[in-house]
């Protein structure tokens, strides 16, 4: 308990941005291929998160009745969201007037709670996102339909991560989705109990229930590395639940997906041979030294060795496809020093020191966004699987502030799944289509032309 406590005095530890990645550090490809489709791979979704979030400016017009800007918007395209079909008949039931106040709190409740939709209580895996001429899916719907094409077609594997209470509601739904698909295997898992942080007031000390015990919170989705450790593939294909393409305009997500797996199939297969030929010892270490800079972006400020060579080979690979920044909140890629070398690594707002005029000057330079958007290669030369627990870089904490029952608190966030839970990885970026990018933060996201049929 010491040591949290220590870190919640230290607060975040900033990352040293020696730049943003620019065109110099991204990867191209050469060509797209299906070599990869020879290994085994899963897609991996995590699919925890309640939709909660995306209802605030609801929750909010139901607190204070005053009508912002979202909530306008919303009313004025009601008949354009995804789920509309739905509310429709509650509408005409109620003879209801959308432009009337109290019809809207009733609208609203309608939406948020258990007497109707309880869309404020679901998991953002279950609710109807994309909408087509007679039918309307769930992203957990489009994550499937998507990696059948681009997973292997005689394999193929997904896995949600999802909060307990939603087991019986994921299971049934996915009983249902699958029916009559016996090629399609699903499994799912809980983040782990024993990745809970502890929580602590604002004087950093524990925070202490009415029954005298501790608090202990969730730790953000960076405990999901050990979910991610205990899956069994070669490949592993990493996409947030709710950023789903509409399958009108698919093409681009499953080229792109085709192209991060093809570069990283052939960038594994260039690894594992380096790394033979050092254990052989029958290397060339100027040529490694060449590809270790070159390829993986990493530049030693000392002479590289045989056994630096190998350090640096002999770990997990990701590629990350990147977008171009369009203002969105997140993360992106940088190169980072830290101390002895440089490598790639994806960084949040809240671990660079924006006080800094010269660190605040790289992050606003930054060309490229981070949409979630990773191929991983989990397993050495050997085939066997990396223990990424020993690939996470503990410093890169984060500290949110909360309220629990009305009163403060801070809580403790593992390092980001892929941000210090994958600090000691191998890095490569990747550009890819804008169009691959398409999550939903809030209701009115629901509302773009993406997420309908033309």
């Amino acid at each position: 308990m010491d040591k949290t406590i220590q870190k919640f005095k230290d607060g975040t530890k900033y990352q040293n941005i020696v730049s943003a990645v620019t065109e110099q550090e991204l990867t191209h490809l050469d060509n797209v291929n299906d070599d990869y489709l020879s290994q085994k791979c899963v897609k991996f979704v995590p699919a925890s998160g309640a939709a909660t979030r995306m209802f605030k400016d609801l929750y909010k017009y139901l607190e204070t009745k005053e009508e912002t800007e979202p909530v306008k918007v919303f009313f004025n395209e009601l008949e354009n969201i995804t789920f509309y079909e739905d509310v429709k008949p509650f509408i005409e039931l109620e003879n209801l007037d959308k432009n009337n106040p109290l019809d809207k709190l009733k609208i609203i409740e309608f939406i948020l709670y258990a007497h109707g939709l309880n869309y404020g209580d679901l998991p953002k895996a279950v609710l109807k996102m994309n909408a087509y001429k007679d039918y309307t899916t769930t992203p957990i719907e489009e994550h499937i339909y998507e990696g059948e094409h681009y997973l292997p077609y005689k394999s193929l594997n997904f896995h949600f991560t999802i909060s307990k209470n939603h087991e019986d509601l994921f299971n049934a739904f996915i009983k249902k989705v699958l029916k009559d698909r016996e090629d399609i295997k699903v499994s799912y898992s809980f983040q782990k109990p024993k990745t809970d942080t502890l929580a602590v007031d604002k004087n950093n000390e524990p925070f202490v229930l009415e029954n005298g015990e501790t608090l202990y919170r969730p730790g953000g989705h960076g405990a999901l590395i050990e979910n991610l450790n205990d899956i069994d593939s070669d490949i592993v294909f990493i996409k947030n639940i709710d950023n789903v393409s509409h399958r009108d305009v698919l093409e681009d997500t499953v080229r792109s997906k085709k192209a991060l797996a093809s570069i990283g199939h052939t960038l594994k297969q260039q690894i594992d041979q380096y790394i033979k030929d050092i254990v052989a010892d029958n290397f060339d270490l100027k040529t490694i030294d060449t590809f270790i800079k070159e390829k993986l972006n990493i530049t030693l400020k000392s002479e590289m060795t045989k056994e630096k060579a190998l350090h640096f080979l002999n770990r997990p690979l990701r590629v990350c496809g990147v977008v171009k920044n369009q203002g969105e909140p997140g993360g992106g890629p940088f190169v980072v020093d830290h101390g002895d070398y440089t490598d790639l690594q994806i960084c949040e707002k809240t671990e660079i020191d924006l006080n800094n005029p010269d660190q605040l000057k790289i992050f606003n330079s930054s060309k490229y966004f981070n949409p979630v958007d990773l191929v991983c290669f989990v397993k050495d030369y050997q085939g066997k699987k990396f223990n990424l627990l020993e690939y996470v870089n503990e410093a890169r904490y984060f500290i949110s502030h909360k309220t629990y029952k009305g009163k403060d608190i801070k809580a403790l966030e593992h390092p980001g799944l892929w941000n210090g839970a994958m600090d000691k990885w191998n890095t490569v970026f990747v550009e890819v289509p804008l169009s691959t990018f398409n999550p939903v933060k809030t209701v009115n996201d629901l509302l773009r032309p993406s997420r309908r049929s033309t």
